[in-house]
């Protein structure tokens, strides 16, 4: 399994709208950060992050590690009339 922290998480900056990405272990950091395209200070709601962090990792565990994809010959089955 992955570490969850390094998965990058782009978002914008709510003042100006630059692009920006964090690490889930960035933005769980309790460190702020500044916007790169305006210098305002973004602080994250640790907690809500950690939540957000669980739900990334439970549906990651939910994924199948493989899937069969199967084709059905449509004409075949036309032919033995199902």
């Amino acid at each position: 399994m992955e570490d969850i922290n390094a998965n990058v998480i782009a978002f914008q900056c709510p003042q100006c709208g630059f692009a920006l990405e964090q690490t889930v272990g960035q933005i769980k950091s309790p460190e702020s950060m500044r916007c790169a395209g305006c210098g305002v200070g973004i602080v994250t709601d640790a907690e809500e992050s950690r939540d957000a962090a669980a739900d990334i990792r439970d549906a990651a565990e939910r994924f199948p590690e493989e899937i069969t994809i199967k084709f059905i010959d449509r004409a075949k089955k036309a032919a033995d009339g199902a």
